[in-house]
């Protein structure tokens, strides 16, 4: 006959062995998880690692790109995560708010900003070329933004590459006596008077080659949407008016 004693023993080493069982199994931590992945991939660089809303993927940012990897870091997946209950793209949102972070690293004093009349505080940030046709129409329209209060912040980004006459010509137009009118002139086909000075031209391009620009205009807006290609301005004014800016 088995005595209430051992029943009680042996119900005290089942659970023991249970809980044994999940605190062995117990989900890794971050750090953990951090050091399984330099340890598998040597070298990265790592902003950020952070679960996700799935359950055992996690976000990794590295060098202002988003990647995903699983607790043990065995794999990595370079692609976007898609809910599909309301097709929201998180990892294109999520982005846009990293790369606004390294844009917000560029001092203002190295931009071309064009301002409206009344002091505001929404902007677009546009990586933009002289060249460019829809950066030609965009700048054709400026007008429309200012007056609803957005300012542009223009990165200067040729399309033809550093030391292109596209290069030379951004060159010009920064280094000219009012810049701003100088823009606006090279971008309706006006003539641009060739000058030389210290510029960010080459941080601007370095920027744009970590953000994976692949064409100008590549536009941000201050609440962190990434907009590629051309977007008609009054669009745009609706866009960052009825949205709230990043806050830092």
């Amino acid at each position: 006959m088995i005595s209430f004693s051992r029943i009680t023993s042996a119900l005290a080493f089942l659970a023991l062995t249970v809980f044994g069982s999940a605190i062995v199994k117990a989900a890794p931590s971050l750090d953990e998880i951090g050091e399984r992945l330099t340890t598998n991939l040597p070298g990265i660089a790592v902003s950020s690692l952070t679960e996700t809303q799935l359950p055992g993927l996690f976000e990794l940012v590295s060098d202002g790109r988003i990647y995903y990897i699983d607790e043990a870091a065995e794999f990595l997946i370079d692609g976007s995560l898609i809910r599909l209950t309301d097709r929201r793209n998180i990892t294109d949102e999520r982005l846009g708010g990293i790369h606004m972070g390294l844009i917000d690293d560029i001092d203002e004093k190295n931009m071309l900003i064009y301002e409206p009349e009344a002091p505001a505080t929404r902007s677009i940030t546009v990586f933009t070329d002289i060249s460019c046709g829809y950066c030609r129409r965009l700048h054709a329209e400026i007008d429309t933004l200012l007056d609803e209060g957005v300012r542009v912040r223009y990165l200067l980004f040729p399309r033809a590459g550093l030391g292109s006459q596209g290069h030379k010509d951004l060159e010009s137009v920064w280094c000219a006596a009012d810049p701003l009118e100088a823009m606006t002139n090279a971008k309706s086909g006006g003539k641009v008077v060739p000058k030389s000075c210290a510029n960010p031209i080459e941080e601007h391009v370095a920027l744009a080659e970590r953000l994976g620009l692949r064409g100008t205009p590549l536009i941000y807006t201050d609440s962190g949407e990434k907009i590629p290609g051309y977007r008609e301005a009054a669009a745009l004014a609706s866009m960052v008016n009825g949205s709230e800016p990043l806050t830092r």
